[in-house]
């Protein structure tokens, strides 16, 4: 923005000296001389330095004066004024804009706030990366200070020009006619253009940033000349860290667990070796435990920060408090579930101890609950897992009662899945149940395998049979029939009612039904769990049985038959026939 002021005042200082050069070319005998550019560059400072004397002359007299808040203000905007002048007035002199010299960019209050706060660990990674850093540094220095070499070579040879260019005393008078005679005069012109010339001279003098160049360029050199691999500059760097950080953090590190230690062993003896805490209910003993492990590790964590505060180790002071801070701001988000889990884990939420429990559809006692929570289900190999305390959020658990199993089966019971599926169990576990009947084997996931509901036969089973007799007996089927088969087959099956204990239980033969082609009979039979793994033969032995009984008795068993019904037409040719 500068720049375009600056060339928005040219413009209007050439505008402004044109009528000027008009009356010089008449004043020449009507022939217009055409200005040299190095000419209307003299004629503008000239300008210039006009305005700065009349500007300091006015300046001087506000001074003198009795100041007011008017003259105070009047005093700032020619102030003001004189320094943009005074820029002007050096670019226009050297012909550089103001934008090559860009001001120094000021840091805001918070990032040196933030600079102040994190100087240790600063102060540390520049120490360690000093070496990198003062080559990076090196290597701009001479880039800039080439660039501006070459810039105040530009600058001095315009200044030069200007200064051995003769001053025109008619365009000085000029330039005076127009204001008041009594304020300046053209040796105070001509002055002030030589004192300000001489002064930009002195400062586009390059000689010195060519020593400041010549001097980067040897220290970049050196600085390249110094042996050393990056590995043995890192392997120092760890050396001296370890020589004087580690011995710190180390302490510090000991000191933490030493101090946690100890006071964790204090409770331990209190708890074990007196009375006092098992007197108090479990929930508030575990209450009070929780907030002495938060208490001791607070006491613990203070003193190994002041380990490091009495050793004056602020890089590591600070770098823990910073890890402290960001994992404090990072958890905000955490806090309402770290308040649901530690109700659970003080035993005052919806999950308690020594409950039942649905997880991941498989019934679970709760043994415990701490850091993690164990559960147990004593049904199961391997029956006791660690859940973190998370996963319970939003369980419920229970009461139970003594005689609720926690498995409907154990290793070694005979199962019946689904009607069809027969076998033993050969293992289960929380993640899967494993089935084998003679060398066969089938896998079920846990919860997959409770949701089939399956039928265990170990506990005993009843094995029911529908038989069917002629119609002929239909005057015997009711009473006489029913005890006749009732009788063969506890003659049959003497031994397993006989035996202690008994493993035929119960054994009724009762009518059931009249079908199409049979009156049939109905014969349940109880047996206990001993005989699981006969479950089918023993239905193919008391079908055995039942036709054995009517060869002994001369009943005939039906079969199914079917009735063909004719029309009248076709039973009378059928009849004819």
């Amino acid at each position: 923005m500068k720049y375009f002021l600056n060339l928005s005042i040219v413009v209007f200082l050439i505008f402004s000296v044109a009528p000027i050069w008009a009356d010089n070319g008449h004043k020449n005998g009507g022939k217009q001389a055409i200005p040299r550019p190095v000419d209307k560059i003299q004629y503008q400072l000239m300008q210039l330095i006009k305005q700065k004397l009349l500007l300091q002359k006015e300046l001087k007299k506000l001074d003198g004066e009795n100041p007011s808040k008017e003259m105070i203000d009047r005093i700032g905007a020619i102030q003001s004024r004189l320094d943009r002048l005074n820029e002007n007035y050096e670019a226009l002199a050297t012909q550089i804009p103001k934008e090559k010299f860009p001001a120094p960019h000021r840091q805001t209050e918070w990032l040196e706030e933030l600079q102040n706060i994190t100087r240790p660990i600063l102060n540390s990674l520049r120490e360690f990366t000093e070496r990198p850093r003062r080559i990076d540094n090196l290597k701009a220095e001479i880039e800039t200070l080439t660039s501006r070499i070459s810039t105040y070579e530009i600058a001095r040879k315009n200044i030069l020009s200007l200064e051995t260019l003769q001053i025109n005393a008619s365009d000085v008078s000029d330039l005076i006619e127009k204001e008041k005679r009594n304020l300046i005069s053209i040796s105070e012109i001509k002055q002030k253009y030589k004192d300000d010339l001489s002064t930009l001279k002195d400062r586009y003098n390059p000689e010195m940033l060519k020593l400041e160049l010549e001097e980067a360029q040897r220290s970049l050199m050196n600085l390249k000349d110094v042996d050393g691999d990056l590995v043995s500059v890192v392997a120092s760097s760890l050396s001296e860290f370890m020589s004087v950080r580690g011995r710190n953090l180390i302490i510090a590190f000991v000191l933490l667990v030493g101090v946690f230690w100890a006071l964790l062993f204090a409770y331990s003896v209190v708890e074990t070796r007196t009375q006092f805490l098992n007197k108090i209910k479990r929930s508030t003993r575990k209450f009070i435990k929780t907030i002495y492990l938060l208490v001791i590790f607070l006491i613990a964590f203070s003193a190994s920060l002041f380990s490091l505060y009495l050793v004056n180790d602020w890089l590591l002071l600070s770098l823990l408090l910073l890890i402290l801070a960001a994992i404090g701001w990072t958890s905000r988000q955490f806090i309402p579930r770290f308040i649901q889990e530690l109700k659970l884990t003080l035993n005052l939420s919806s999950v308690r101890e020594g409950e039942r429990i649905f997880y991941e559809g498989i019934p679970w006692l709760v043994k415990e609950i701490g850091l993690h929570a164990k559960l147990h289900n004593p049904r199961l190999d391997g029956g006791m897992i660690r859940v973190p305390v998370n996963k319970l959020i939003g369980l419920s658990s229970r009461q139970f009662v003594k005689e609720e199993d926690w498995f409907p089966c154990k290793v070694g019971d005979w199962i019946l899945v689904d009607e069809s599926i027969f076998g033993q169990v050969a293992s289960q576990t929380p993640e899967q149940v494993i089935l084998k009947y003679y060398e066969s084997r089938k896998t079920y996931l846990t919860p997959e395998f409770l949701t089939l509901k399956p039928r265990n036969l170990s506990s005993g089973f009843m094995v029911g049979v529908t038989f069917g007799l002629d119609y002929a007996v239909q005057d015997r089927i009711c009473e006489e029939l029913p005890d006749l088969f009732h009788s063969h087959l506890k003659e049959t099956f003497k031994d397993m009612l006989e035996s202690q204990p008994p493993a035929m239980k119960y054994l009724k033969v009762q009518f059931s039904q009249a079908s199409a082609s049979s009156l049939d009979l109905f014969i349940l039979a109880e047996f206990s769990g001993a005989l699981a793994d006969r479950h089918y033969s023993l239905k193919r032995e008391i079908n055995n049985a039942l036709v054995d009984a009517c060869n002994k008795h001369n009943l005939t068993i039906p079969f199914t038959q079917m009735t063909v019904s004719l029309a009248p037409d076709a039973q009378s040719a059928f009849t004819k026939e």
